[in-house]
């Protein structure tokens, strides 16, 4: 079946469709394109992105009036070209399928599919991770954290939850960074993982992230850097979890505020 084609500018059916990976590859560049350059379409993105609105509610009027059997044959016809056996699939599933996107309100419920084209078994789960952590700091901009609530108390639940989610103490005092604000600590999470986000609005640079996911092997490795959708990224391994610093700060001054996190969270 032929993918509906986008241009902008963009509604919110778009921005729906990039981020569920169901956008032609075209189309999907252009989108990331423009979104690197526009505030407001990258606001507008991030907003869909935590949304706790239900779109489970918001399209069961159209359950009874979908095309249930055209969806099954399509679905027939390209599993037997596959050679796949049949599965049994309702009419809520096929809509759901359809629909595609689903989010929760602690965050981000799924961060979405990457945009690689390679399945995740395909790629090293670590670095899945962080592409998706940079990716999602990718929407972020200077206003982002503006009007995140950061006193103590709602930052003491944020670090209780991780304790609790995540399974790492983690206290205040270990968290400051020079020029920096801590603003948020809240919970992210990619299917069955849990991924601790605790963000800070830099005085020069905006947005800085570091996040925290159970790291599948125990042993620690040494720190690294990279760069993900334009994003510089300060990574290692300790304790049992992989640790990411993510920002737009230079390479130098990452590594540096990354290397004190390092020490205090050891």
């Amino acid at each position: 079946m032929k993918r509906i084609r986008f241009t902008p500018p963009y509604g919110d059916e778009a921005i729906v469709a990039w981020l569920d990976g169901e956008m032609e590859e075209s189309d999907a560049e252009q989108f990331a394109r423009l979104l690197r350059s526009d505030d407001q379409l990258a606001g507008r993105t991030a907003e869909l992105m935590k949304s706790n609105q239900d779109y489970r509610a918001a399209f069961s009027p159209l359950l009874d009036e979908a095309p249930a059997a055209r969806m099954q044959a399509r679905l027939d016809a390209h599993l037997s070209e596959q050679g796949t056996p049949r599965p049994g699939v309702s009419r809520r599933a096929l809509i759901a399928a359809s629909v595609g996107f689903l989010l929760t309100g602690t965050g981000v419920g799924y961060l979405a599919r990457t945009l690689t084209g390679e399945r995740p078994e395909e790629r090293d789960e670590n670095a899945s991770i962080r592409d998706l952590e940079a990716h999602y700091m990718s929407l972020y901009s200077a206003e982002t954290l503006l009007d995140a609530d950061s006193s103590p108390p709602v930052l003491r639940r944020g670090l209780a939850r991780i304790a609790q989610d995540v399974g790492l103490q983690l206290h205040e005092q270990q968290l400051v960074l020079p020029d920096s604000e801590l603003k948020m600590v809240r919970i992210l999470r990619y299917e069955h993982t849990a991924i601790a986000q605790i963000a800070w609005n830099q005085a020069d640079y905006g947005p800085l992230a570091l996040c925290v996911s159970a790291h599948g092997q125990g042993h620690s490795t040494a720190m690294a850097t990279e760069q993900r959708y334009g994003m510089h990224i300060a990574w290692w391994h300790a304790r049992g979890y992989q640790f990411a610093l993510i920002g737009r700060t230079p390479v130098a001054q990452l590594e540096e505020a990354a290397r004190q996190l390092q020490a205090a969270l050891s």
